[in-house]
């Protein structure tokens, strides 16, 4: 697969560079038109730096996870109870609490009006992610708009529920981290300043943890924002790294190397299995719903994977083979999407995998966290102690070397 940058014409009128995974140019263009762009200019490879930077600043309103879960549950209660499509987006509209949620909506209403479908009314913002449209589309064909509706819902809650989960696990830690980086600043260029005069003089006789204290003091105090710089530096290249793509080769062959790389993996194979399920269930066809979930799942690594799977899919392997062939979808979701695929009920299974994968994922943040929490503890007082024995060290140095 090749990856291929496009300028095109979206259905809205809009030019935008689009990023897309083929076999060919000639596949790329083709895909490009079914999903109704016009294209204007494609090349392989990455947009360069001048391209994004002329890409056009759009500033939006957005919708968080669980507004949008919010919209669609009341949403699917209306439409479930009887209610047409355009009579439930006004009566939800004079409800909400929020602009951006009146602003969306309203927008939906005059759409669905005009005769738009209710998917492609919800497309035309941009508020909800792909695989929401893709079963809304499905399902106004076939007649299933409220179980659709109530299933992205529900689908939504547990993906707004997990992050919610994981920035709660996640903020004593970094409470820990922000602390200890604020004591270590204190201690280092107002506390030690002040017992610096007392060893002036003797500071080759002083022992060796006290000179360094003095050092990294000094070091603080003259340097402190370039240190700050280079800490926040290096905590981001490794991301800026692994979203560049450049170290793809390596990470393929040293996967188990790279700290929390399968804990990341493990919790995307939910999503998208998941993703898959909800997708299949509600009437979508197997290459677009992996299309949907690729274009959904937040990783380049697993889009460009997923690629390689729809394309292998469209030319009349099975789901369960593409995905077994590396070691991304763990073996026991794939075992169950074989079992589904033998039985007719690939729906099923993957979202039970998902089940299975999301439950586990928990489990090892809830462990790392537990682990998490006491390390960061005797981090920070470790770090404490050991400058406050610096000091100590060469307070008492300075008394033997009266007597």
């Amino acid at each position: 697969m090749t990856g291929y940058r496009c300028l095109v014409v979206t259905p809205e009128g809009r030019s935008d560079w689009r990023r897309i995974e083929a076999s060919s140019e000639q596949s790329a263009l083709v895909r490009l038109a079914a999903d109704g762009h016009e294209v204007i200019d494609i090349r392989r490879g990455d947009p360069t730096l001048v391209e994004r930077l002329n890409q056009p600043v759009r500033l939006r309103r957005t919708l968080s996870l669980p507004d949008q879960s919010l919209i669609l549950t009341q949403l699917a209660t209306l439409v479930q109870s009887g209610l047409p499509v355009d009579r439930s987006l006004d009566l939800l509209r004079d409800q909400m609490a929020r602009p951006a949620q009146r602003e969306l909506l309203a927008e939906a209403l005059s759409r669905v009006r005009a005769g738009d479908g209710l998917a492609a009314a919800l497309e035309a913002r941009g508020a909800f992610p792909a695989f929401v449209t893709g079963v809304i589309r499905a399902a106004e064909q076939a007649g299933r708009l409220g179980h659709a509706l109530q299933s992205v819902a529900e689908r939504m809650a547990l993906a707004a529920a997990t992050r919610r989960q994981l920035a709660t696990a996640l903020t004593y830690p970094a409470a820990v981290l922000a602390a200890t980086l604020f004591a270590l600043g204190l201690v280092l260029t107002l506390v030690v300043p002040q017992f610096e005069p007392l060893f002036a003089g003797s500071e080759a006789r002083l022992p060796a943890l006290t000179r360094a204290v003095l050092a990294l003091s000094r070091l603080t105090i003259d340097h402190g924002l370039e240190l700050l710089l280079a800490l926040v530096l290096l905590l981001a290249t490794p991301v800026l790294l692994l979203r560049s793509g450049r170290l793809q080769p390596w990470i393929q062959r040293h996967r188990r190397l790279v700290p929390g790389l399968g804990l990341r993996d493990q919790y995307l194979a939910g999503q998208f299995c998941g993703l898959l399920g909800t997708l299949l269930d509600n009437g979508v066809a197997v290459v677009r719903a992996l299309q949907l979930a690729r274009e959904t799942i937040g990783s380049d690594r697993w889009r460009r994977h997923l690629a390689a799977v729809e394309q292998r899919v469209r030319e009349g392997e099975r789901l369960s083979s593409a995905l077994g062939r590396d070691e991304l979808v763990p073996a026991t979701a794939v075992r169950l999407m074989e079992v589904g695929e033998r039985t007719g009920r690939l729906a099923e299974t993957s979202i039970q995998a998902s089940a299975v994968l999301g439950a586990a994922a928990r489990a090892r943040i809830e462990r790392a966290v537990a682990l998490a929490n006491p390390i960061a503890i005797v981090g920070l007082g470790g770090l404490v102690a050991l400058l406050v024995a610096g000091v100590m060290l060469g307070i008492f140095s300075l008394g033997d070397f009266a007597g």
